[in-house]
């Protein structure tokens, strides 16, 4: 830091939309860079902060209080981190302290104490005493390093930390965190054995005429290192991923770094041992499923720079990379990448962002890309790059669609087991193919209900019937996690007449057991994936062809690639499309293709069997055929009728309490504000108050109010003339501003 600053402007990871001025004594100036971690006094507590400006804010330095420690000697991240920070703050409306504590790795916000970090001659002079001699702190020390200072102190004598800190035997810091020695090793997955690690950059890859168009393209980007937005729009199974290799192998070529951004977890593994194979190392990962500690780790092996290619979740848009040249967003259209809770961003248009904060490349990949995005397209904000075909250039998968009406009659049926698809599966087993089943819902038995009374149990906390798991005999709320042992009587009237109905992943498995009992089959979903390690097992298994059939939820759908699937059976494809949400029918329509996908990948074979009660609906019939511009022109009529997006712009304004009268409340009182502020010539909707479609969930009440508009201006202002007012302010609730909002259930 040059010394001509005397002062530095902090942000707090706190819900507080403020950046305050510190003096910097002499002591601390040649330590701090934007990004350091210090320790200042804030609201009569002294609190861990962020450098995020140089020079003051306000006020003159002798009227300024004084950083109290600085806590790292490397930043948290860099100015163009904290531009995108600033951006997200102000347009997803949400304080800046907020967003800097959701961005950053979980634990750089904790209280710091005193480590005893062990120096070379502190471990030859200890190493000179008989272990048994040496308090067990000391033993410690020798043996990791480092050690919590509290813990020499509680078996030694005052003058011993004096005396050892005065010889140089140890090096006392205060630190929020253990101090790292070295950067950590890589946290990839445990299910890469030797044989899957090893590279294959010397194979040879034939691209189709179609990759080769999009791989061009996408290198004569990258040498221009400007913003260059592109969708990857391919049919499924038509190469994607290898076109982003090939684009990461540019990028690095050119001395530059790579981000790549997958919408589920559960992809991770499989996105690794791709990368892995190709590449062989320098990889990092980051997902929520990491330790605090991994997750500082791979933060700082990222920020170092000792990775040249980062595949993460959606909070790795937010990852300090060096010189990055290149960010993929692969199945941009997944709901996943957008977060709910305080800071509910959207790491796709957070990529496009960046990329154009930062003069990158950036790849949105999609066989269904999100309406938004194919807007953009057709304005010309994004380029297209098509992969129409598959590589082995065979057709897609030919379609069934079975009207499930016709069939509810017959005795014989096995829940959405109908006689067509069994005799399907037993055609696919007789020809040593591969069977993948989906079905949007977990569980045994759906709904659990007296048929005498009528009485429905209920989750207490949210407002959903419980599903029964016949294994433990249990019922259990799929939202929050509440769970109660099925009762042999209604609580309601006492009646023995509790019926458990509907059909969920477990009930289709026991019938497939009861119907092919030779069979190796296998459930996908959250209950069977609890354990550690159970989700790669399973995955790996199928993969292998040690798994005939695979019944599950979308956990299935979510990319995965499984070459021997000769039939996919779709039981029940019109469960999402009714829902109370306008993107109901896109939703319905890229899973379908999605999961219809996962067939006819090694060669010309593959079948689907949809099952429908809805089968004349345009998202059913659209999704047959895989006809996305075709969906897409349809949807699109109804969307720009209704101003919604992405010819519209939405804000949900949600309010939760326990109370449920003061919510109600809250809400007709955010309600009444909201039609008083609104400008006359204003053109915004305003939808609500109303109960949300899910009036209760994890035990608070729930209201909403949707503001929409034809004009992003007009629907802001709107909420920002709420925010100075006071309104969105409450006490004893919550209530929050979802900017672009993907769910209003």
């Amino acid at each position: 830091m040059n010394e001509e600053f005397e002062t530095v402007q902090i942000a707090f990871q706190l819900p507080i939309d403020g950046i305050f001025s510190y003096h910097v004594s002499k002591r601390f100036m040649d330590r701090l860079v934007l990004g350091s971690r210090v320790f200042a006094p804030f609201r009569n507590k002294i609190q861990a902060g962020f450098i995020v400006g140089l020079g003051p804010l306000d006020g003159q330095p002798d009227q300024l209080r004084e950083i109290s420690l600085v806590l790292d000697e490397k930043p948290y991240f860099n100015q163009q981190l904290w531009n995108l920070l600033c951006w997200a703050s102000d347009y997803y409306m949400v304080p800046i302290g907020l967003a800097l504590k959701t961005a950053l790795p979980s634990g750089s916000d904790r209280k710091s104490k005193p480590w005893a970090i062990l120096t070379a001659s502190g471990r030859l002079h200890l190493s000179q005493s008989p272990a048994k001699s040496l308090p067990s702190s000391l033993n410690r020390l020798m043996k990791r390093g480092v050690v919590p200072l509290s813990e020499i102190v509680s078996e030694t004598e005052s003058s011993f930390i004096k005396e050892a800190s005065k010889k140089g035997f140890i090096i006392i810091e205060q630190r929020i965190t253990p101090p790292r020695r070295g950067l950590g090793k890589q946290y990839l997955p445990e299910l890469l054995n030797p044989s899957e690690n090893e590279s294959d950059s010397g194979q040879k890859v034939t691209l189709t005429v179609a990759q080769q168009n999009a791989v061009d393209s996408l290198d004569m980007a990258l040498e221009k290192a400007d913003y260059q937005p592109f969708l990857l729009f391919g049919v499924t199974g038509s190469g994607k991923t290898e076109v982003y290799l090939k684009a990461i192998e540019k990028a690095l070529s050119l001395g530059k770094r790579a981000l790549t951004l997958v919408p589920e977890i559960a992809l991770t593994p499989q996105t690794a041992r791709i990368f892995l194979s190709r590449f062989g190392g320098g990889i990092a990962l980051f997902h929520s499923k990491l330790t605090d500690a991994q997750k500082l780790d791979e933060w700082r092996r990222v920020a170092s720079g000792s990775a040249n290619i980062v595949i993460a979740a959606r909070s790795g848009i937010f990852l300090p990379i060096p010189d990055l040249g290149l960010i993929i967003v692969d199945e941009e259209h997944d709901n996943s990448y957008k977060q709910e809770d305080a800071f509910p961003y959207n790491a796709r248009d957070l990529a496009l962002l960046r990329g154009k904060l930062e003069n990158l490349c950036v790849i949105l990949g999609s066989a269904t890309p999100s309406l938004e995005t194919f807007v953009n397209v057709k304005n010309g904000k994004i380029n297209r790059l098509d992969l129409p075909s598959r590589p082995h250039g065979g057709p897609l998968p030919k379609t069934e669609i079975l009207d499930l009406k016709s069939v509810f009659p017959l005795k014989h049926r096995k829940n959405f087991l109908t006689p067509n698809l069994i005799k399907a599966i037993s055609k696919t087993l007789e020809e040593n193919g591969q069977v993948a089943l989906f079905l949007n819902r977990r569980g045994f038995d759906t709904l659990a209900q007296c048929s005498s009374c009528g009485t429905v149990l209920r989750c207490p906390n949210c407002d959903i019937s419980l599903t029964h798991h016949k294994k433990s005999h249990d019922l259990r709320c799929h939202m929050c996690g509440y769970a109660r042992t099925a009762p042999p009587t209604c609580p309601s009237c006492s009646s023995e007449k509790l019926v458990f109905s509907g059909v969920g992943t477990q009930k289709v498995e026991e019938s497939l057991i009861e119907l092919f009992p030779e069979v190796r089959i296998e459930r996908l979903d959250r209950d069977s994936t609890m354990k550690r390690d159970s989700l790669d097992d399973i995955l790996k298994r199928f993969r292998n062809k040690e798994i005939d059939i695979l019944t599950g939820t979308q956990m299935i759908v979510k990319g995965h690639d499984f070459p021997g699937i000769s039939l996919v059976g779709i039981l029940c494809g019109d469960s999402s499309l009714h829902f109370p949400d306008f993107r109901a029918s896109e939703h319905t329509f890229q899973t379908l293709v999605q999961v219809s996908g996962r067939t006819g990948r090694e060669s010309a074979g593959g079948t689907v069997l949809l099952q429908t009660f809805d089968p004349e609906h345009y998202a059913i019939q659209l999704a047959a055929t895989h006809d996305y511009d075709g969906f897409f022109e349809k949807d699109s009529v109804l969307r720009r009728e209704l101003f919604y997006p992405p010819y519209g712009h939405l804000i949900l304004i949600k309010i939760q309490g326990s109370n449920q009268k003061k919510v109600e409340e809250k809400a007709l009182q955010i309600g009444r504000q909201s039609r008083i502020l609104k400008k006359p010539d204003e053109p915004v909707s305003i939808l609500g108050p109303a109960p949300s479609p899910r009036k209760k969930a994890l035990g608070k009440h729930r209201w909403q109010i949707i503001l929409k508009s034809q004009s992003r201006n007009s629907v802001r202002n709107l909420v920002k003339r709420l925010n100075a007012e006071g309104v969105l302010t409450a006490h004893g609730m919550s209530v929050s501003i979802d900017v672009d909002p993907v769910n209003l259930v």
